[in-house]
């Protein structure tokens, strides 16, 4: 039995929900006028589109027995309660127009808010139709001046592949002064898992070095690129509170 790859991904300015089942579906959703950030501390007005509930696309048997993959975009507009309405194809591969048509039609959205109302809007929705074994997601990577290739990777992620951590002593003089917070670090991590290299992004002064004194010692399973160990750009974040320190 053949398995299939869904991702739903919902992408609003800098946001990005990212959703994994067992089919592919990408979904990109934006507003041509969105009210400014002055207006909605004003009105209230929406300021970016949410999605309330997301429904995959069924991968039709008739592309699983031609081993067809392709993308479906679905042009909707949406009412003031929030419902798709009118679902419109701007471009696909017919086998699959169907079950993108149907799905878009059970997604549900917030209601916009413009000018003090809810409002109708359009956007599209973009189904990726994808067998599992030929989806592989590669994290951006960035070259430095030398050369060197580096996989920029998100802060959670990097959590997970901690496997040696120093824990941060709680300086004197910000325990004295009842001082908490964050330390955000930006970190280059070798091939080998070690600290190459930190940088101060945000964070107390007093706070910052007891971090930064820890979390050069700690080590991170070996990040591989296409089988090949790289090295690593990320965010490590040391939160601070009277009685402990952890990242």
């Amino acid at each position: 039995m053949r398995i299939f790859f869904l991702r739903i991904v919902t992408l609003v300015g800098a946001l990005a929900l990212s959703i994994y089942c067992s089919a592919q579906t990408t979904t990109q959703t934006t507003t041509p006028n969105p009210p400014s950030a002055a207006t909605e501390k004003a009105t209230g007005d929406s300021t970016e589109i949410e999605v309330i509930k997301a429904v995959k696309a069924v991968y039709p048997n008739e592309a699983v027995a031609q081993n067809l993959q392709g993308q479906v975009v679905v042009r909707v507009t949406v009412s003031e309660t929030g419902d798709v309405e009118n679902p419109e194809i701007i471009s696909g591969i017919p086998v699959f127009v169907k079950p993108a048509i149907e799905a878009a039609k059970q997604w549900k959205f917030k209601p916009f808010i413009q000018h003090g109302k809810p409002a109708k809007f359009a956007t599209r929705i973009p189904f990726d139709f994808a067998f599992a074994e030929n989806v592989k997601d590669v994290p951006p990577t960035t070259t430095d001046t030398d050369g060197t290739k580096r996989a920029q990777v998100p802060e959670g992620v990097l959590k997970g592949m901690l496997i040696h951590r120093v824990q941060p002593d709680y300086p004197d003089i910000a325990a004295s002064h009842r001082i908490e917070g964050t330390v955000v670090l930006h970190a280059i991590i070798g091939k080998d898992g070690t600290i190459k290299n930190l940088k101060l992004v945000s964070g107390s002064d007093m706070l910052a070095r007891s971090a930064i004194g820890a979390v050069e010692q700690w080590v991170y399973k070996p990040y591989l690129l296409m089988g090949e160990p790289v090295e690593v750009e990320s965010q490590i974040v040391v939160n601070f509170q009277l009685g402990r320190a952890k990242p």
